[in-house]
């Protein structure tokens, strides 16, 4: 069972297990605070483009700055070589998350996070977690957040 709430630039989702975990099962882990996740994008996205797709993005190089940490999911990506490359034809490339005590330390760490990436032709959204405080209330006030 899940139980999602939508608005432009805040997705919340908590899933709640229908039976309890079988004995020896994995604990979740889960951290205190704000969590924000940014999509990394390449042409065609959002598009579907194929001849797009060809021209500029596929098998470009995603590089790092420094070494990733945990805090980098990978979506449409293949490795050759220890090389990442973009793969697939989605152009959704990376989510980068960061945490924080407040939403806008989360913010914070998420954009500096993705400096720390380049893959040609990159893009991002700059506005997630910016409307927070209206979104908050609006959860708050239907029941969705306590």
């Amino acid at each position: 069972m899940s139980r999602e709430a939508d608005s432009d630039n805040f997705r919340a989702a908590a899933s709640v297990p229908v039976n309890p975990p079988a004995q020896g099962d994995p604990k979740l882990r889960v951290k205190s605070g704000f969590q924000i996740g940014v999509r990394i994008v390449v042409p065609p996205f959002p598009f579907d483009d194929n001849e797009t797709f060809e021209s500029f993005s596929r098998n470009a190089a995603i590089v790092f700055k420094k070494p990733p940490n945990d805090e980098y999911h990978i979506e449409d990506v293949k490795q050759v070589n220890s090389q990442w490359l973009v793969a697939g034809t989605s152009g959704v490339i990376l989510i980068v998350v960061g945490l924080g005590q407040t939403m806008k330390q989360a913010q914070s760490q998420v954009y500096s996070r993705i400096k720390n990436v380049m893959i040609p032709n990159m893009y991002c959204r700059t506005d997630i977690g910016d409307r927070w405080d209206e979104d908050s209330d609006r959860l708050h006030n239907g029941g969705i957040l306590r």
